[in-house]
């Protein structure tokens, strides 16, 4: 991770900006997308990025680099985040970080050369909206990134199969409007507004589920007895950084990882999480 992570952006301690931001090092689903981002966003050359839901900046970080990159999230708590531990790095470029609305976004038409929407669409109750300013902010030449729950297995987890209810069940920042898209549910959204989709890809599939969801669970036990909440946020794990349960989470995740690498067997087969890379339709 001390290389440039992405041609075109300036050097910068990358390595010490993404240990700051470790939580979602921890997190399997972010590790496991985060190569099929870049892969499709090719953020390669000048150009203004922008991050749509940055929860913790790991994946904005992972995916820019030190690119001159915008980030938006609803959360005041999860902007100060990223912005006081990027700021805490020396040499490392300071984040543009405004709260607003994904179907609200305070900017000029076609600022943007490349924009990343991962895991918004279905927080969305409009998501026309959404894919409105998504085309009215992206560059004639852009491209942006969408990654979305995947529906086309039938179910997106195995505790929505069982019933279990999880923190996107419960009002708040992290509840989900609708379970996810598949691939042309996604394609409409995005043909209403003049968007078309180049490429898609898979992540998450059958180990990294598995493991997610039996950490899911540990983790809905942990903030209901410990804080007695059913809803939070990203700010809101960070804060449990330094706590003994996630010093334990911190020791069994080699276990975890090394089990949903098993997933490498499927890599031919769609996965949990549908990567989208799109442009505006005829460029």
């Amino acid at each position: 991770m001390t290389d440039r992570l992405v041609t075109g952006a300036r050097p910068a301690p990358a390595s010490g900006v993404l240990d700051r931001l470790r939580l979602s090092a921890f997190d399997l689903p972010t590790r496991d997308k985060i190569p099929v981002i870049r892969t499709l966003m090719a953020a390669e050359g000048p150009g203004l990025a922008l991050d749509v839901g940055i929860g913790t900046g790991f994946t904005t970080y992972s995916v820019f680099g030190d690119r001159r990159t915008v980030c938006v999230d609803l959360d005041d708590a999860n902007l100060r985040l990223y912005r006081e531990r990027v700021a805490a790095v020396p040499g490392a470029r300071p984040p543009l970080c405004v709260r607003a609305l994904a179907t609200a976004l305070p900017f000029k038409p076609g600022v943007f050369r490349w924009v990343l929407l991962s895991e918004v669409l279905e927080h969305l109750e409009d998501e026309d909206a959404a894919g409105r300013e998504l085309a009215r902010i992206l560059a004639e030449d852009g491209r942006a990134v969408i990654t979305v729950p995947y529906t086309g297995l039938g179910f997106t987890s195995f505790l929505e199969l069982l019933r279990v209810r999880t923190v996107h069940d419960y009002p708040g920042p992290e509840h989900h409007v609708r379970p996810g898209y598949d691939e042309e549910s996604l394609r409409a959204v995005l043909a209403r507004h003049g968007l078309e989709v180049e490429r898609v890809g898979y992540y998450f599939r059958l180990f990294t589920r598995l493991a997610t969801d039996a950490v899911s669970l540990a983790h809905l036990a942990y903030q209901r007895v410990v804080h007695r909440r059913r809803a939070w946020t990203w700010a809101d794990v960070a804060a449990a950084e330094d706590s003994a349960a996630f010093r334990l989470y911190r020791g069994v995740f080699p276990l975890l990882w090394a089990f949903s690498r098993a997933d490498r067997l499927l890599a031919t087969r769609r996965g949990f999480g549908l990567v989208a890379a799109v442009r505006k339709a005829g460029r």
